[in-house]
């Protein structure tokens, strides 16, 4: 049988994944781990390779958050069919890559109704160039579902908080902002400590966690995310001079908009990639206050919004169609040329871990100049209407 799979990563190393919950409540963090490994190749056998669905809750929660109440048993029921098997090429619990080289460190805030899983193929990216990516589970509301355990280890489900019908948005989204901005310190704040060791994984699996000891690099770390979380990332990079360097790709920058003037306050360098059919006017203005000479704004023509998620991947065809994740550029070349425009950004700011060459810096400097013809440098969109901004959504 033949399962769907996210995008395969290009980096010279194999990828594994696991799940840590540091502390069972809501104060503590749940994050899924991409790291490298000493794997010559994926294991043959996919039974092994990491699970991208996380289960019937987090596909409700999707469906809560995407459609009508009146179809959302069917949107999820729709989702668990066509995603209960998707995997991800990564092998799960496998060990870390063996050596002392420090691996540097990457923290991923999701996006709006989306979960640790959700970016798995810009995460395998990263790590199959030596990074370690912690994509965190915001316990906010704002993931489609997430969970802490009870005192006996059982799960306890936190689901999605809609926006309630009269309220003004805004109220809800500064307080999630301001409470994911506090999980992405936090965040850091544990690679910290499994960097220094004495923490336990309240998840029990195959992965030791204290393979992680004095093996990160962070003295440089940087913050990414996706809509939600590239407005997370922009705020706590802002906030937390821990943070080196920032990517925020399709930043959705209405939940700080009483605040966006900060923006002007950034010191450190910031990569904005964007998707044209979803940026409006109003969010443009809100990014326009990021300095010039430290953010380099870039959009790739004809993408959608997930084309910087997995879903487009997992749908197939008719899904993506029917939800509205289908672009005029094909899929996988939107997600590559967003990776590749990553990871040159990276490359140029940050440097790739010791131990690779520069020639894959080299490489995406390559790639990214034969696809100019699909680039648009600078603020840039064709969208007109965008949750907040318009009063729309939710």
């Amino acid at each position: 049988m033949t399962f769907l799979k996210t995008l395969k990563p290009s980096g010279p190393l194999v990828v594994g994944c696991t799940d840590i919950m540091i502390g069972r409540t809501k104060e503590g963090s749940l994050l899924r781990l991409f790291y490298p490994t000493d794997a010559k190749e994926l294991p043959q056998d996919e039974s092994q390779w990491t699970r991208w669905y996380l289960g019937d809750s987090y596909s409700r929660g999707l469906g809560k958050f995407v459609a009508p109440w009146f179809l959302q048993g069917t949107f999820a029921w729709l989702l668990n069919w066509q995603t209960r098997y998707s995997l991800v090429p990564s092998a799960w619990c496998s060990n870390l890559l063996s050596g002392d080289k420090k691996l540097p460190v990457v923290v991923f805030s999701h996006g709006l109704g989306a979960n640790r899983s959700m970016y798995s193929s810009v995460c395998c990216q990263l790590a199959s160039h030596g990074f370690v990516v912690a994509a965190l589970e915001h316990r906010d509301g704002s993931a489609c579902s997430s969970f802490t355990l009870n005192e006996e280890g059982e799960k306890e489900w936190l689901e999605f908080e809609l926006h309630k019908p009269g309220d003004k948005q805004i109220v809800l989204r500064s307080k999630q902002i301001g409470i994911r901005v506090k999980e992405c310190q936090s965040t850091l704040t544990i690679m910290e400590r499994l960097n220094s060791g004495g923490v336990e994984n309240e998840l029990k699996n195959a992965f030791d966690i204290r393979q992680l000891i004095g093996r990160l690099d962070l003295s440089r770390p940087i913050i990414a995310g996706h809509s939600f979380g590239g407005c997370a990332a922009i705020n706590t990079q802002l906030q937390d001079k821990r943070f080196k360097l920032c990517v925020a790709l399709d930043p959705w920058l209405f939940p700080m908009k009483d605040s966006v003037e900060l923006c002007s306050k950034m010191e450190k360098h910031v990569l904005c990639v964007s998707t044209d059919t979803f940026q409006t006017p109003e969010n443009l203005e809100a990014m326009s206050h990021l300095p010039s000479q430290l953010t380099s704004f870039v959009t790739i023509k004809g993408t959608v919004h997930q084309n910087q998620a997995d879903t487009p991947f997992l749908l197939g065809t008719a899904g993506r169609l029917i939800g509205g994740t289908n672009s005029k550029l094909d899929h996988s070349l939107a997600m590559e040329i967003n990776n590749a425009l990553m990871m040159a950004f990276i490359h140029s700011h940050h440097g790739l871990p010791k131990g690779l060459s520069d020639e894959y810096g080299e490489r995406w400097d390559a790639f990214v100049a034969e696809h100019q013809s699909k680039l648009v440098y600078g603020l840039y969109g064709t969208a007109r209407k965008m949750i907040g901004w318009n009063k729309t959504g939710l």
